[in-house]
């Protein structure tokens, strides 16, 4: 418990100082608040000639669209920072201190996501209110929502930090951005739940990880989610997965530092 108290301690200190110049993320918010505002007009003439889309009625859809939104436009420039990093040889300074690289860099992730997630979710709310004078939420489906964002935050870390990690092997890793974010787009179920797919891209879809970061959690915050155990469980062992898929590539990093940078 000792060691954790590091790593909590520098979650506190990146919380707090993403509150205090939580105007730095201004640009992003009203960037937000735009693209809720044209997505509800888009809505609004896909749905004037039907009640509802596979469950989803023309409400339901915007506060989907909303959370995944929230969750999508919460990620810090993890893969940035790394690549930085990695390319001028300042992680060399990090990897000597005495804690473990990948922790503090989840801590620091962790924080800076969630002040945004929540600052998101409470501007896209008040947004969707004023718009739709409706709000489909209940207690129990934003707690259960709060908690698998969580996850989903967690699981979209690890594969920023597989992203960062390959600047050891490439110049510039932005290519793995875009394909990583197209795939968040489509079968992650950002613009769409995945219910709106053809069954065999919809079944495709479903044994891939990605869905675990937006559709689930954007999903439980909607119904509540009878299946929200199950929806947990397999949240965890992508995590468990894919965190043994890190370590096991970050250790083999460090070789070819040491040996490329001695």
């Amino acid at each position: 418990m000792a060691k954790l108290k590091k790593y909590f301690k520098i979650f506190s200190i990146t919380f707090l100082n993403d509150i205090k110049y939580s105007k730095n993320f201004i640009s992003q918010f009203l960037f937000f608040g735009l693209f809720i505002y044209v997505f509800s007009q888009l809505w609004s003439a896909v749905y004037s000639e039907r009640a509802s889309i596979e469950g989803f009625d023309f409400y339901k859809m915007l506060w989907y669209f909303m959370f995944t939104e929230s969750i999508m436009l919460s990620r810090p420039a993890l893969h940035r920072e790394m690549s930085d990093a990695i390319k001028s040889g300042d992680i060399v300074y990090t990897l000597n201190k005495p804690y473990s690289y990948i922790l503090f860099c989840y801590s620091k992730f962790m924080s800076s996501a969630l002040v945004r997630m929540f600052i998101n979710m409470v501007v896209g709310s008040l947004l969707l209110f004023m718009i739709l004078r409706t709000c489909p939420l209940t207690l129990l489906g934003t707690i259960r929502g709060v908690v698998s964002a969580f996850l989903g935050l967690s699981l979209n870390f690890l594969f920023f930090f597989l992203i960062g990690l390959s600047s050891f092997w490439f110049e510039d890793n932005s290519a793995f951005v875009f394909i990583y974010s197209k795939f968040l787009f489509t079968v992650g179920g950002l613009f769409v739940p995945l219910e709106f797919f053809p069954s065999w891209i919809k079944g495709f879809a479903q044994i891939l990880p990605f869905q675990y970061i937006l559709y689930a959690p954007s999903k439980l915050f909607m119904s509540g989610g009878t299946d929200f155990f199950g929806i947990i469980g397999l949240q965890i062992i992508n995590i468990i997965i894919y965190s043994a898929i890190v370590t096991g590539i970050f250790r083999y990093a460090l070789k070819r530092l040491n040996v490329n940078g001695g």
